[in-house]
């Protein structure tokens, strides 16, 4: 039995990871996305198989508007819209509501702050850490840092006009999979430092240079997956897990102080505690800056 993914109040956590190839269902997943969007705006495309047979078919559409239905896989790459391909391994063997999501930017526009952007659509600021979007200044500024949990990124100098570009560059809600929670985490965050004191100061002064974070949880759930199945699969790509980790949530409808992250779990501890109900502790590193978002 799945265990349960709704977290309650204080040091729980949702735990999320990208689907591959943005699949939902329980047949082949052997479709593979083209790079060649070249839309003149950003979007997002779902594929659906409709029909089994010799051979299967598929249904698409584009942001969610009206389906091209019933076309007929052949093994080739085939041309949805916008150069935007995809192609089937095999012509047939998939099974029927199996779906695929992907989320292209192209020129998003951002608001602008300082040095900071930030994509202005709100259901395009997640972002995939596996395919980091191209950030453009009108002004030329360079960008620095990316925040992937908001879609935020900040510049080496103040800016004038930014867009933020990449194929699989944005994740749409239904390309993440929610697989289980934490419980009893804990994380910090660190900033090196190189010491620049010169003979002769009284006080040290310090050169600030990289930030990073790692964490651990005491409990560690998957619904419908071991641990060590999770674990393994991380290790073998590239692929992130997002956490949402509540401090405070007294509604307990998930809109309760939270940090957002993405993360790598890098560690399993496992013991047989007398009594224990749960006996996995898992620590992560934490990818990129961090989000926080205080109870609604």
């Amino acid at each position: 039995m799945p265990s349960p993914t709704t977290p309650t109040h204080g040091k729980q956590a949702n735990l999320y990871r990208i689907r591959p190839n943005g699949f939902k269902g329980v047949g082949l997943n052997n479709l593979a996305w083209g790079a060649g969007f070249n839309g003149a705006a950003s979007a997002y495309f779902e594929v659906v198989i409709d029909g089994t047979g010799a051979p299967d078919t598929f249904k698409w559409r584009k942001n969610g508007g009206s389906w091209t239905s019933t076309v007929a896989i052949t093994g080739a790459a085939q041309t949805l819209s916008d150069a935007q391909t995809i192609t089937f391994a095999a012509a047939t063997g998939h099974t029927v509501t199996d779906q695929w999501v992907i989320g292209n930017l192209k020129d998003e526009p951002t608001t602008e702050s300082g040095v900071d952007a930030q994509i202005t659509d709100a259901t395009r600021r997640l972002l995939n850490p596996n395919f980091s979007p191209v950030w453009t200044d009108s002004g030329g500024k360079t960008a620095q840092i990316v925040d992937f949990t908001q879609a935020k990124a900040t510049f080496n100098g103040n800016v004038g006009n930014v867009s933020a570009t990449g194929n699989n560059g944005y994740l749409p809600a239904a390309a993440l999979e929610q697989v289980g929670y934490l419980l009893g985490w804990d994380f910090s965050l660190e900033l090196d430092l190189a010491d620049v004191s010169a003979a002769g100061d009284n006080w040290k002064t310090w050169l600030p240079g990289q930030a990073g974070g790692r964490g651990s949880a005491e409990a560690f759930f998957i619904g419908s997956k071991s641990v060590l199945d999770a674990l393994t699969a991380a290790a073998e790509s590239d692929d992130w897990f997002l956490l949402q980790l509540f401090n405070y949530d007294p509604d307990q409808d998930q809109t309760g102080d939270r940090f957002t992250a993405w993360v790598k779990f890098d560690s399993l501890a496992s013991a047989g505690r007398l009594n224990a109900v749960v006996n996995e502790t898992v620590n992560f590193t934490i990818h990129g800056p961090l989000s926080f978002t205080a109870n609604v």
